[in-house]
């Protein structure tokens, strides 16, 4: 009867612990990015971006210590400049990129909305697309080619959306208009979690579907850590067509995806 009490009431510590922890080094990392950025308003924008990729891959790792997350990296991630493209299974995800490499992503703009996230991604010079507006890709394109640099890459999920893990769902062309059509090789990598028993990967880690933001994450806060893999193609991929760009591609990246679940989960 006691340990009934007990283990939700260390679960709820942990989980109170652990989120006061993630919004205070979230906010003096933004502070500093900010602080920073002014400093070095005077000089040339790549100044800007070095000290982002700083305050950012500082933030990934303390985070992802506070979280309890046990990073495992296969193959050889991507030096700037360079255009990457993922599956996609949660919003840890950008985590274990920026942990590893300097790069910004393509994310949907509903992002902007969320309170705090959607200001501190905006911070962080995210590229933001409206997926309801064809015309938009067009725009995105334009601004994946500027922000291309020797300082950073561009990640894309282009499966549009994140998954429960069962499967890389297929890729969409369009936002693949630009390596098609400058011929520029195209990275890809597999990304994967392994909850501990008695968590489920495909619930407790992987977001998707209609779940909730906020009571998703306050779980995750709950959990003793996680594993997470990321596996580098070795080879990169070219394509004049953007649609036979997005099944190399999701080829490549199928073939080195360790699904979380072995069957369909509706």
């Amino acid at each position: 009867m006691r340990d009934s009490y007990l283990i939700p009431m260390i679960l709820y510590i942990r989980a109170i612990v652990r989120l006061i922890a993630f919004f205070a080094i979230s906010v003096f990392g933004m502070i500093l990015l900010a602080v920073g950025n002014f400093i070095l308003l005077p000089l040339d924008g790549r100044w800007k971006v070095t000290w982002k990729n700083k305050i950012i891959k500082g933030w990934s790792r303390i985070i992802s210590l506070i979280l309890g997350i046990k990073i495992t990296t296969k193959g050889n991630p991507p030096v700037p400049p360079f255009f990457l493209v993922s599956n996609h299974l949660s919003y840890i995800d950008p985590l274990l990129f920026w942990y590893n490499i300097d790069a910004t992503f393509v994310a949907k703009s509903e992002i902007k909305s969320w309170p705090f996230f959607g200001w501190a991604t905006q911070m962080l010079g995210v590229l933001f697309i409206n997926r309801e507006l064809r015309r938009d890709v067009h725009r995105i394109n334009q601004r994946i080619s500027a922000t291309i640099s020797e300082e950073q890459g561009v990640i894309l999920f282009p499966e549009g959306t994140s998954t429960k893990g069962d499967e890389v769902k297929s890729f969409n062309p369009p936002l693949l208009k630009y390596p098609s059509d400058t011929q520029l090789p195209v990275h890809f990598c597999a990304i994967s979690y392994q909850a501990p028993e008695p968590w489920q990967t495909h619930l407790d880690v992987c977001w998707w579907g209609d779940m909730p933001f906020f009571s998703h994450f306050w779980d995750l806060l709950k959990m003793p850590g996680f594993h997470a893999t990321l596996v580098f193609g070795d080879e990169t991929i070219t394509a004049t067509d953007r649609k036979y760009l997005a099944q190399k591609l999701h080829k490549a990246v199928s073939e080195k995806f360790n699904p979380v679940i072995e069957e369909q989960v509706i």
